[in-house]
């Protein structure tokens, strides 16, 4: 009897953990989702400042739209995952990551022809 409640206990911890991590999952997302809405608007206010509005304006906007982006994808991660969890039939994908390196590096490549050819 013992050992079936020690089984018992083991399955629930592991699925706690298992749901604990996904939050740890999630805040990293929305962490990641507030520090590019963040950054982007320190970029248009610099921008702003400085009297480039338009190319500044644009690259804040960029982030902020990238940061909403992870912060949704994040979201529906962490509902997906969680079902996942519940069901005992979780599958990890890697999709939502992509779509917001992909934009990273979007945005990190104009950013770079931006400068170099307002520099040359």
């Amino acid at each position: 009897m013992s050992s079936e409640k020690g089984s018992g206990e083991g399955t629930g911890g592991t699925e706690a953990r298992e749901h604990l991590a996904n939050e740890r999952t999630l805040l990293a997302w929305v962490r990641t989702g507030v520090s590019l809405i963040s950054f982007g608007l320190v970029v248009e206010r610099i921008g702003a400042q400085i009297g480039s509005t338009g190319a500044s304006g644009l690259f804040g906007i960029g982030l902020a739209v990238l940061g909403c982006v992870a912060l949704v994808m994040g979201t529906f991660q962490f509902l997906r995952s969680r079902r996942g969890i519940a069901s005992g039939d979780f599958v990890s994908t890697a999709s939502a990551y992509m779509v917001v390196v992909a934009g990273s590096l979007a945005l990190a490549g104009v950013f770079i022809i931006y400068v170099l050819l307002s520099n040359g």
